[in-house]
């Protein structure tokens, strides 16, 4: 009787020993809770604090000059109006660089400057075209991948980079559709500095769109190129600048707009 009594009242230690447990794990939860409550809370009126949206986004001078394309402009405005400063402080700048590329890839870098607490300036930088094709007054930048922009020319990315003229019947030309289908980017990008090194004076690049052909515009000579063999023609042309006794008198010179096999000149 004894041993039945003692385990009667290990028992009995057992459960209550269980029953506080049990009270304090559920006091511990009610705390956990509690302060995950107020930690929402007060990172809500903190981190959403509505004297902390933007409001009002202003595009600086500095990216003005460079490009201004209202739609790039409208495109960021999207994503970031409506957004508050603390969550734009932590990676906004990647996360907008991420969304304005989804459209124009040639973005490089973007800096969001704070300058009220509802209130940013936005400043983009760019990748430089490639080359620039020129249709009549419109110019476009033309980039890796085939993409392509219309720049203007009063702004310093229409004015960077080389220039590939056309003739003035595309004059009126809304897009550059169609342009590379005879002469392919990968060639302009293969051949544009083996002819740049050729003529260092070169004035002007004409493309004859629809064709095969260039023309080239050097002091007072007019050089006609062919879009295949092109470092075979530049070689040819040194070997007549070098070695033809009258060459500043040749007024022009067909490379291989007509025949590969020969240079046609014109005194």
């Amino acid at each position: 009787s004894k041993i039945a009594g003692f385990s009667r009242k290990v028992n009995g230690k057992k459960v209550g020993f269980l029953s506080l447990l049990s009270q304090k794990y559920w006091a511990i939860i009610g705390i956990i809770l509690l302060l995950s409550f107020l930690t929402i809370y007060l990172l809500k009126g903190t981190i959403y604090n509505p004297s902390y949206q933007i409001k009002t986004i202003n595009y600086t001078q500095e990216t003005r000059k460079k490009y201004e394309n209202t739609e790039l402009f409208v495109l960021a405005s999207k994503f970031l109006r409506g957004k508050y400063y603390s969550t734009l402080k932590v990676g906004g700048e990647s996360e907008l660089l991420k969304w304005v590329k989804t459209e124009y890839p040639f973005v490089k870098n973007v800096k969001i400057t704070y300058t009220n607490p509802q209130e940013i300036a936005v400043d983009f930088s760019y990748i430089e075209p490639d080359f620039i094709i020129k249709l009549g007054d419109k110019r476009f930048g033309v980039w890796q991948d085939g993409v392509t922009d219309e720049l203007q020319n009063s702004r310093t990315l229409g004015q960077t980079g080389f220039i590939v003229d056309t003739p003035s019947y595309l004059t009126g030309t809304t897009s550059l559709a169609g342009f590379f289908y005879d002469v392919s980017y990968d060639r302009y990008t293969n051949y544009l500095p083996q002819i740049q090194e050729t003529f260092p004076e070169m004035k002007r690049f004409v493309y004859l769109a629809g064709s095969s052909n260039f023309i080239i515009f050097e002091g007072n000579k007019m050089i006609f190129l062919h879009r295949d063999n092109v470092a075979f023609q530049l070689e040819k042309y040194l070997w007549l600048k070098k070695n033809f006794q009258n060459f500043a008198g040749v007024t022009e010179i067909d490379l291989g707009s007509l025949t590969q096999e020969k240079v046609i000149i014109r005194e």
